[in-house]
């Protein structure tokens, strides 16, 4: 009995583990190019577009209140910006904004929102970010002297750019992201 009374204060020194779900977007066209995206509820969740697995970005997805569409956030990358137990302010506080707009749901080549149940087909879970790449190219600085900038692009940053043009197809761990979609 006293056995009983003492589980529930053992119970609570042991930590408690968080299971992440994991999802990755790969770019159907620049490989090289992934958003990789933590989830943390409501079809939303925080992480990086990367560049050969490199942060370049930090991407922030959700839904909107209301209407029900799905948004992104995308921002200059900090290492703090993927610190779940912070408030969002805290997280982007040392940021820059640098677009806002619609992330939509495809299942192929049909748009998962306004598809009617008996129009739908089977397909790779996609997204599009159609104002992504004019954001991303206006957050390039001016080329200065002997330096890469929006008018002497990098190789990375053309590829980006490429990249966030297209679709991003599902890589693994996506399906909470595509509230729209179907199996």
């Amino acid at each position: 009995m006293k056995l009983f009374l003492l589980l529930p204060l053992l119970l609570g020194f042991i930590p408690s583990v968080k299971a992440y779900s994991v999802c990755v977007l790969t770019s159907e066209t620049h490989p090289d190019v992934t958003i990789t995206l933590k989830y943390t509820g409501s079809a939303g969740g925080i992480g990086t577009l990367n560049y050969k697995n490199k942060p370049a970005l930090g991407i922030d997805v959700g839904i909107w209140n209301g209407y029900g569409g799905q948004y992104y956030v995308a921002r200059s990358y900090l290492p703090q910006s993927l610190d779940e137990e912070k408030t969002y302010q805290e997280r982007t506080k040392n940021t820059k904004k640098i677009r806002q707009g619609h992330f939509m749901n495809f299942v192929g080549n049909q748009l998962g929102r306004a598809t009617s149940k008996e129009d739908r087909k089977s397909g790779k879970l996609r997204a599009l970010m159609p104002s992504l790449s004019q954001g991303y190219y206006y957050s390039i600085p001016l080329t200065k002297d002997g330096e890469f900038g929006r008018q002497k692009l990098s190789k990375e940053m053309k590829t980006i750019i490429d990249a966030t043009e297209g679709f991003f197809v599902d890589s693994g761990g996506c399906r909470k992201f595509f509230p729209y979609g179907w199996d």
